[in-house]
């Protein structure tokens, strides 16, 4: 049995490193005829190589220890990568929700300095040195370049999309002769009107994340509630293949639900 174990963590370690090398996800791309982001990329590349550090230590664990510890490094190991997954999502979330503040304040920075009076030129300049998501603009106008071009790319960041609207307001005006002041407003108000169903949005989702968590810990409630009725569950559960199978199993399936239930709470927030 632990040798069984043993080859099959094995293989487990050599498809992910054969996943983590470089060339396999461009040759992927290639075939796809769709390029890989690199951001993308490179956190599957790094979650690949986790995979293989945690399948190299189920082995160790397996040869050392037998089939019995395997099965419990692999329960551990489950719930770890559940947190780190559940962690990175909700960092995302944060950055995501930090970008969405900036790029509020940024526009309304731009709106009130162009009511007052400064040119579209010296408003960006002068909003940029308390936004930071418009330095990128306001050194593309320093260069002669174009700022409706350098806030389309500042959008790509976390959360910060609403800078194209900022960089189509820019563009409009700049192509009709307009004033930029008008353009500028509306853009600022449907920004923070964004931001603020935003909130309300995560509000009421955080509490469907809440749930999830929660009902994962009911088997821990279960396993208590087994030594409440003068069972041993913890034994079954390392000193047999049955047992071994029920832990890993379980680990999975409650580490799936929780994953899942943040997935859809984040489809629902259209996020």
């Amino acid at each position: 049995m632990a040798e069984v174990m043993a080859w099959l963590a094995a293989l487990a370690a050599a498809g992910a490193a054969w996943w983590a090398l470089p060339g396999v996800a461009e040759g992927l791309a290639r075939l796809d005829a769709v390029p890989a982001e690199p951001r993308a990329a490179s956190a599957r590349r790094w979650w690949a190589w986790a995979a293989v550090c945690g399948a190299a230590g189920l082995v160790v664990v397996t040869l050392a220890g037998g089939p019995g510890a395997a099965a419990v490094a692999l329960a551990i190991g489950q719930l770890a990568g559940c947190g780190a997954a559940l962690g990175v999502r909700r960092a995302r979330r944060r950055a995501r929700a930090r970008g969405r503040t900036e790029v509020v304040r940024a526009g309304e920075l731009v709106a009130g300095l162009l009511r007052v009076g400064r040119v579209p030129s010296a408003a960006l300049v002068e909003a940029a040195a308390d936004a930071p998501v418009l330095r990128e603009a306001a050194a593309e106008l320093r260069a002669g370049g174009e700022v409706a071009a350098a806030l389309r790319r500042s959008a790509g960041e976390e959360g910060s999309g609403g800078l194209a609207d900022l960089a189509a307001a820019w563009d409009v005006a700049l192509r009709t002769g307009g004033s930029l002041t008008g353009a500028v407003d509306a853009a600022a108000a449907r920004l923070a009107a964004d931001d603020d169903v935003a909130r309300v949005v995560d509000a009421e989702l955080a509490a469907a994340r809440l749930g999830g968590r929660v009902m994962a810990l009911l088997p821990a409630v279960g396993v208590a509630l087994g030594y409440g009725f003068g069972g041993d569950p913890l034994a079954f559960l390392t000193a047999s293949p049955l047992g071994w199978a029920c832990l890993d199993v379980g680990v999975a399936l409650a580490c799936a639900g929780v994953w899942w239930i943040d997935v859809v709470a984040e489809r629902a927030g259209g996020r």
